[in-house]
């Protein structure tokens, strides 16, 4: 069973295809009316592979759109739609980034539910096979996670099956094996780890950080990784803090006022606000509207496609 939601498009296709041999059947003696089906099948299946490709069976051909493979751990919503309509809306001829992409969406459904019952890595270990044939299989040009997702995307860097830009939607760290593994680095795998309550957000963050930074280190062989967040005050603690307490990637450098400032008007009238991290200068991490759950308001359809951009704009 694929874990990839397929387009409209491509299940009328199929549909259409399936009835092939009722159709040659029936309407054999109309000529008309089975040129008009055949026509129609050929103008779904068309239109299936223009939007997403076969992700089902190979990587979509090069050359037109790049693909993002979004993960999400829990159930929380994003209209995928509506962020590539708003990329659409956004490109302009001078624009920095000329790249079009379209997103898909890997379907997760029960996750959430097995994460909640028994733990982010019980549940992992349900999904992993299937993680990462998907991902081998559909061999993305970038991969997007939201919250919780950030334990799928350092799990699946830390098997070594990612090395490629990211894109993390208000990134939220679980305990988990591989961030076990990467705190004890070398030493004996039976060691106990001792860490209280009060420490294990610090400690998720920085075994995360650490896995991160394997792949987006430096401008000459890191890959991108584009954060968005929040502009509430628990997003700003809970993640920018996080992430420069752990000083895997030194201290955090907020770019706002100076003459480098990265801002640009968007279609609610916010301004993106750039941070980003000293020995980390492939990171970028952007402010909008909101609390944690900005990402799935539609007004932030636009933000999420300016993420997507900022990932591909060296491509």
């Amino acid at each position: 069973m694929s874990i990839i939601h397929k387009t409209t498009a491509e299940n009328r296709c199929q549909y259409i295809s399936s009835s092939i041999p009722f159709i040659m059947r029936h309407f054999i003696p109309w000529p008309g009316v089975l040129l008009f089906l055949l026509v129609l099948l050929l103008a779904e299946c068309s239109a299936a592979d223009h939007d997403h490709g076969d992700a089902t069976t190979s990587p979509p051909p090069r050359g037109r759109r790049r693909v993002v493979l979004a993960l999400g751990a829990a159930n929380s919503y994003v209209n995928w739609t509506r962020v590539e309509e708003a990329q659409q809306q956004q490109m302009q001829p001078t624009s920095s980034s000329s790249t079009l992409w379209t997103v898909m969406h890997a379907d997760l459904t029960g996750f959430g539910n097995l994460m909640k019952e028994n733990g982010f890595q019980h549940a992992l270990d349900q999904y992993s096979d299937k993680l990462i044939r998907v991902v081998q299989r559909l061999a993305p040009d970038a991969i997007l996670v939201s919250s919780k997702g950030l334990g799928l995307l350092t799990y699946l860097i830390d098997r070594g099956v990612w090395r490629g830009p990211s894109i993390l939607l208000s990134p939220i760290p679980n305990w988990s094996n591989h961030l076990r593994a990467q705190l004890l680095d070398g030493s004996n795998d039976n060691e106990c780890i001792h860490v209280d309550d009060e420490a294990l957000f610090e400690v998720e963050w920085l075994a995360s950080m650490k896995i991160l930074k394997r792949v987006h280190t430096d401008t000459a062989l890191g890959h991108p990784l584009i954060v968005g967040i929040g502009t509430s005050d628990d997003e700003h603690f809970l993640i920018v803090d996080m992430m420069e307490e752990s000083q895997v990637c030194g201290n955090a450098v907020r770019i706002e006022d100076s003459e480098d400032a990265e801002k640009s008007e968007i279609d609610n009238g916010a301004i993106h606000i750039r941070t980003t991290f000293v020995d980390c200068p492939t990171w970028s991490v952007y402010s909008f509207p909101g609390d944690h759950g900005w990402k799935t308001n539609a007004s932030n359809a636009a933000n999420i496609a300016f993420l997507v951009d900022q990932a591909f704009l060296d491509a």
